[in-house]
């Protein structure tokens, strides 16, 4: 069995430390309990998986939901935001940014588990 990279290991460690802050941060949310259930398990197996390769299709599998929660987020208010209103003041818009960002945040995280998924599927 080939160990796992160091750069590996060291960018899971950090992607679960930033999916820990995002469970976090979403206390105030006026719905915190599935974004933080989201997030964290993301946070977990993103720690998980540098040292067991049987993570990778939990990763997968989470990957997938969070991209289908983010598409349907995004279908939502994808004619009423623009790119652009990502970065901008939320106060312009109203709710919608803030469903833009939130699926913005699953997006992020669904990437990487996919691309986590697929490299510790291959690696022994």
């Amino acid at each position: 069995m080939r160990p796992v990279p160091i750069g590996f290991r060291v960018i899971s460690y950090l992607m679960a430390a930033l999916l820990a802050v995002c469970v976090v941060l979403q206390y105030n949310d006026p719905d915190p309990v599935p974004w933080m259930a989201i997030y964290g398990a993301g946070a977990l197996v993103s720690a998980a998986l540098p040292s067991t390769r049987r993570v990778a299709l939990v990763a997968l599998l989470l990957g997938l939901g969070t991209a289908v929660w983010a598409l349907v987020l995004l279908a939502e208010v994808w004619d009423q935001v623009g790119l652009s209103d990502f970065v901008g003041r939320m106060s312009e818009k109203g709710g919608a940014v803030e469903v833009q960002r939130e699926a913005g945040g699953l997006g992020i995280q669904a990437l990487w588990l996919l691309l986590g998924a697929a490299y510790r599927a291959r690696r022994a």
